[in-house]
């Protein structure tokens, strides 16, 4: 069987993707619910720390937001909220 042309080019342009994605989407971050403690002890301690400075209400947790290198965690009271890549 005889593939077309244009074929060869998909292919080859579909295996250069692989390690990107691999690398970018399994990357090893913080996970939603992780706790402070596991976070620190499994990323050490980050380069900032932000905290929301509005009152805290039941309905509105404070939210803390720690800086590392590469990406920043979001949480809400102590348990992860997201994490996001920069």
């Amino acid at each position: 069987m005889r593939l077309p042309k244009w074929f060869s080019s998909v292919l080859s342009t579909a295996l250069l993707a692989i390690p990107f994605f691999a690398t970018t989407a399994f990357a090893d971050y913080p996970s939603r619910g992780m706790s402070m403690n596991n976070v620190k002890a499994h990323y050490g301690e980050p380069h900032s720390v932000h905290q929301s400075a509005n009152p805290v209400k039941k309905r509105w947790p404070r939210i803390t937001v720690w800086n590392y290198g590469g990406f920043s965690v979001y949480f809400e009271r102590s348990k992860v909220l997201h994490t996001v890549v920069h």
